[in-house]
């Protein structure tokens, strides 16, 4: 299957499971119009669960390309979407 532009890797491990995850999942799920394992009409985002990605003091986090995203928020998530092109 094709991959977005940004590809999502959210983290559901127990460490994040325990700080939010779940909601950030649900938050990306109805912001982005896809569920997990799916990417965007448009071919910007693609949207996937990983096991772990080794920064549970951050929890809930993900990772977009490269970079990691700590701490996340519904509100912290929507400024992350906005700031990329």
């Amino acid at each position: 299957k094709p991959v977005g532009k940004h590809k999502i890797s959210i983290c559901t491990n127990i460490s994040c499971m325990l700080r939010g995850s779940d909601q950030v999942v649900k938050h990306l799920e109805q912001r982005l119009g896809i569920r997990l394992g799916e990417t965007t009409a448009d071919g910007r985002f693609t949207l996937k669960e990983v096991e772990c990605l080794a920064a549970c003091a951050g929890a809930p986090m993900c990772q977009i390309g490269r970079k990691y995203f700590e701490n996340l928020t519904p509100e912290r998530i929507d400024a992350i979407l906005e700031g990329l092109t």
